[in-house]
């Protein structure tokens, strides 16, 4: 009796107590090569885990960039009159869009794919950059109107530029258009220059509102039409990261200090940002199952990277980001997930061991009630 019962208080010790194994990071990380000049800034992720942004060649020129397979490869095309590039989207089908600038100042907006590079106009300005494209190649941007004095959003259709338009002032700017063709971004909503974060669906922008302060920008959405961004809050002392959805405007917090900002979000709602704590230190955040969690919580410490940006999260729940060492050395991220690629159904090394445990423990307790 001694003896069972001996063994009867082991199994409810290990059952119940914590185990002595702690989880290890959440996700791998692993360096985008540069271009041969100072680091870039990473500012798409598709599926397949491409990666593109703005880089520097060794002669200091901003260069589009993409980056897979661990091979980074510059977009920019020859030409002596084309001084820079610069990339912003990439969809799933690896078609890139961003801006080439010229010698003469001009800006055009452009789509990299197929190993070429297309432009597209402005609306009688010198400026236009695309954001986003979508899945049947659709693109969104802004362009310069006559004389440069304001811009307008715009989404391709058929290949030409639509203008968005405003919500009642001069200037808007389309961050992000999703497969059905909707797009969010800011236009502003009178003189004074106030803006504010908007969906375009069906021909129609329309205002989502804020978390009570006189801005909010709409940096991205998913298929299921919602949007994150940033927006002030009353009394326009601070800005917070929103996501809108159902027709709400959530606020997603931040670390205690008094900006956060949302950049993009996947097809399950996950979110990725950026918000800086009390002391005005910035770290990227993702925000997943109703919780904001430091990235930097979530990564192996002993590597020395403290990420500062997030720019986007693909379906994958791979993470493309920005961050710096110690050292100072800086580099854009690509962060995995450690369980990618695993079965739902398997369950956490806890919950495993714990299940067999609760087992042993009933079928003692079973074979003593017999007895």
């Amino acid at each position: 009796m001694v003896r069972r019962s001996h063994l009867l208080c082991l199994l409810l010790a290990a059952a119940f107590a914590p185990l002595a194994a702690q989880a290890g990071p959440a996700y791998t990380v692993s360096t985008i090569a540069g271009l041969g000049g100072p680091a870039g800034l990473v500012t798409g992720l598709n599926n397949a885990g491409q990666a593109v942004g703005n880089g520097f060649n060794a002669d200091y020129a901003q260069n589009a960039y993409v980056s897979g397979s661990g091979t980074t490869t510059s977009l920019h095309p020859a030409g002596a009159n084309i001084v820079g590039s610069a990339a912003n989207g990439i969809n799933n089908a690896g078609a890139v869009t961003g801006e080439l600038q010229y010698a003469d100042g001009g800006t055009r907006a452009a789509v990299f794919a197929g190993g070429g590079v297309q432009t597209l106009g402005t609306f009688g300005g010198s400026y236009s950059t695309g954001y986003a494209i979508n899945a049947s190649g659709q693109v969104a941007g802004a362009a310069f109107l006559a004389g440069d004095a304001a811009m307008h959003a715009f989404v391709t259709q058929g290949g030409a530029m639509v203008d968005l338009g405003t919500l009642g002032g001069a200037s808007s700017l389309a961050r992000s258009v999703n497969d059905a063709g909707a797009v969010t971004g800011y236009a502003e909503i009178n003189a004074d220059g106030l803006y504010t974060a908007f969906l375009y669906t069906n021909g129609v922008m329309q205002s989502l509102g804020s978390l009570g302060g006189d801005y909010s920008q709409g940096y991205a959405l998913n298929n299921a039409g919602m949007v994150v961004g940033y927006s002030s809050l009353a009394g326009n002392l601070g800005s917070s990261a929103f996501l809108y959805a159902n027709g709400v405007m959530i606020d997603l917090g931040g670390f205690g200090g008094s900006e956060s900002y949302a950049t993009d979000i996947n097809e399950a709602g996950d979110v990725v940002g950026a918000a800086n704590d009390a002391n005005g230190i910035q770290s990227a955040f993702l925000y997943s199952n109703g919780k904001l969690q430091n990235l930097n919580e979530l990564i192996d410490a002993s590597l020395g990277w403290t990420v500062t940006y997030a720019a986007a999260i693909n379906d994958r729940g791979q993470i493309a980001a920005h961050g710096c060492r110690a050292d100072g050395v800086c580099s854009d991220l690509l962060l995995s997930a450690v369980n990618a690629g695993d079965p739902a159904d398997v369950p956490e090394p806890e919950t495993f061991t714990a299940g067999l445990l609760g087992l042993a423990l009933f079928g003692l307790l079973r074979r003593r009630s017999r007895k």
